[in-house]
């Protein structure tokens, strides 16, 4: 199942980049606003957008449904759902980064029984170290973007400290 996440994976990122359908999206994703005033319907997108993104939610299921039991558990793991979205938040939302968020936190999932039996380490110690790496993804994006716009806003108040100096 794992050349089907990859196959996937590869097929959106795909999708995103060549085609019409993803490139409204992303300019529908950065602002709405310019979007429509281009000719892109905003609420269809997104309804289209979450259309798909269930679809492809929805293969979490598979290897349990075409696995050994050939149908769906009560005792079917819960939380993917959060997971892929913090997996989405550690890669910033990039198929390259969502793949390695999610072999990081893969890895740490299956490292969980073995820290458990081994270093008597409690299992919640991996759900904290998921807790983490989210909180240091998301701090450090927010960093790197402060900084990036208050460069920017010099730069700009340079260019225009320059146009007005020159003007004069």
């Amino acid at each position: 199942f794992l050349l089907v996440a990859v196959v996937v994976g590869v097929l959106f990122h795909l999708f995103l980049t060549r085609t019409r359908v993803g490139y409204d999206l992303r300019v529908t994703g950065l602002n709405p606003f310019a979007a429509e005033a281009s000719g892109v319907d905003p609420k269809a997108t997104v309804l289209r957008t979450m259309l798909l993104s269930g679809a492809v939610a929805g293969l979490i299921g598979l290897p349990e449904v075409l696995g050994d039991s050939y149908k769906y558990d009560l005792a079917f793991t819960r939380g993917l759902g959060f997971t892929g979205i913090a997996v989405a938040l550690v890669g910033r939302n990039h198929p390259a980064g969502v793949a390695v968020g999610a072999l990081l936190f893969g890895w740490l999932d299956s490292a969980a029984p073995i820290l458990d039996v081994v270093g008597d380490t409690p299992r919640e110690i991996v759900s904290i170290l998921q807790g983490v790496v989210v909180l240091s993804a998301v701090v450090s994006y927010e960093v790197v973007n402060r900084i990036r716009r208050s460069q920017e806003a010099r730069d700009a108040a340079a260019a225009t400290h320059q146009t007005q100096a020159v003007g004069t």
